[in-house]
C-alpha cells in the first residue's frame, strides 16, 4: 500500500442549526441495512481547492439531512434512534504516494482502517 501522510482531521457542521431535541427513529429499511456502512474515499492529484469546496458542499448538504449529523442513542424500548445534535461529520485529509487504482488492488480491512486512524472504529453492538 502507498505511504499515507495525514494532513488533518476536521469536523464539518451544518450551515444552520437543527431543531432542538429532534429525534429520528429507524425505519424498517434502516434496520435491514444495519450491517452496511457508507465509506467515501475521494482521490485527486492536487486536492487543496477541491477539499475546501468539498467541505463547503458537505456543510450545505447537512442543513437538509440533519440525521447525518446526529448520534446513535437507544430509546426507552432499547431500539436505536438518532439524536440530532449538530455534531457534524468527520473528514480526514491525507496524502498518499501511488494511485487509487493501485491501492484498490491491494486493499484489505486493516489497510482501509489506516486511512482513518484517529476515528473510532467501534460500531455499537447490533449495528455492525
Amino acid at each position: 500500500m502507498a505511504e499515507i501522510t495525514y494532513i488533518c482531521k476536521r469536523t464539518v457542521v451544518s450551515t444552520k442549526p437543527t431543531q432542538p431535541r429532534k429525534y429520528h427513529s429507524f425505519s424498517i429499511l434502516d434496520h435491514l441495512m444495519e450491517k452496511n456502512h457508507i465509506r467515501i474515499s475521494w482521490g485527486e492529484k492536487e486536492a487543496r481547492e477541491i477539499t475546501v469546496s468539498l467541505r463547503e458542499s458537505i456543510s450545505k448538504m447537512l442543513t437538509h439531512f440533519s440525521k447525518v449529523t446526529g448520534r446513535l442513542i437507544r430509546n426507552e424500548k432499547g431500539n436505536w434512534m438518532i439524536k440530532c445534535n449538530d455534531a457534524g461529520v468527520r473528514m480526514v485529509e491525507a496524502r498518499a504516494k501511488g494511485s487509487v487504482k493501485d491501492w484498490l488492488k491491494s486493499v484489505d480491512r486493516e489497510k482501509e482502517l489506516k486511512l482513518v486512524p484517529h476515528l473510532c472504529h467501534h460500531v455499537p453492538q447490533g449495528l455492525g
